[in-house]
């Protein structure tokens, strides 16, 4: 029989982490797993525990930014990746088709498939400085320009949660946001463009609910690229509903691409997040690359 090493964050999603606590630990001792509980204090913590733990199944108890750490922990350590979600997006587990609710998650847990999963890894710099960040593993995506300053603003907004706290962030952010003109290449393909927003999806869904890249495959081998041309505030509005539910593939304002390398440049500064956490601010340089089948999931 598997052992599990349970990692979870207390505050993730707003607290969510830290009430689901018993039922997590009910629902093990009901079916009589054997567990160790290791729970989170600091950023950094679960990327170190992962790397650490001695189960033969990680289970992450937390968010988008959760799954982020245990995964670039599990890189060095490999074991099979569990998630039962309790944070404020939940995008990951959409890619991986585990439900929301715990009950249906432990099921998918303890029943559920067990497969390879691409993994992505972006690095961030400052061109005019000279100097580049170490560079971050990520599972469900990046987003660059817009997306990335919603994402940092959520970290503002206090009692809210899921799309609701995205959906607050993206009006907060509308009409602040001054789109920068990237030089891109796109594998070896090279573009020069100003975009809103720039989502690199290996999952289909982005900030708690919005299917930026709807066809995305999570096994595929390629990051699917949602680009987003400038457009007025009106025009926005008009896309969300779209985008949403992952109807916006038609609209002029909006392009496809699917890559395994994009790199990309800006005169101006510019935010980037993996996985809904902040990885550049004020950043004049990413690069994002593939790493196939890098890391094992169980999910529906």
């Amino acid at each position: 029989m598997s052992t599990y090493s349970i990692i979870l964050n207390p505050e993730a999603g707003k607290g969510q982490g830290r009430r689901l606590l018993p039922r997590v630990e009910e629902g093990f001792r009901s079916r009589g797993a054997r567990y160790e509980l290791l729970q989170t204090k600091e950023p950094g913590d679960a990327t170190r525990l992962a790397a650490e733990a001695r189960g033969d199944v990680i289970v992450a108890v937390g968010g988008d930014g959760t799954v982020n750490e245990i995964a670039n922990g599990l890189l060095e350590n490999p074991r099979p990746l569990g998630v039962l979600p309790a944070g404020s997006g939940n995008d990951f587990i959409k890619a991986i088709k585990v439900p929301r609710k715990l009950p249906a998650a432990l099921e998918v847990l303890f029943r559920g498939q067990t497969f390879p999963i691409d993994v992505g890894f972006v690095r961030t710099g400052d061109r005019q400085e000279g100097r580049n960040s170490p560079g971050r593993h990520f599972v469900n995506g990046v987003g660059i320009g817009f997306d990335a300053a919603v994402a940092a603003k959520t970290a503002e907004i206090r009692f809210l949660t899921g799309l609701p706290l995205y959906l607050a962030a993206v009006f907060q952010t509308l009409g602040k946001y001054e789109p920068p003109k990237f030089s891109m290449v796109i594998d070896g393909r090279r573009r020069d463009s100003s975009n809103l927003l720039i989502a690199i999806g290996n999952g289909p869904c982005a900030g708690g609910g919005f299917y930026l890249t709807p066809d995305a495959r999570i096994d595929d081998g390629l990051f699917d690229v949602c680009l987003i041309d400038p457009v007025s505030i009106p025009t926005i509005l008009r896309l969300m509903p779209k985008v949403m539910v992952g109807k916006h593939q038609k609209e002029r304002q909006v392009k496809f691409l699917r890559a395994k390398e994009i790199s990309m440049t800006a005169e101006t500064r510019f935010y980037v997040h993996a996985d809904g956490e902040i990885v550049g601010r004020d950043v004049t340089s990413v690069q994002v690359s593939m790493r196939e089948k890098a890391l094992t999931v169980i999910g529906g």
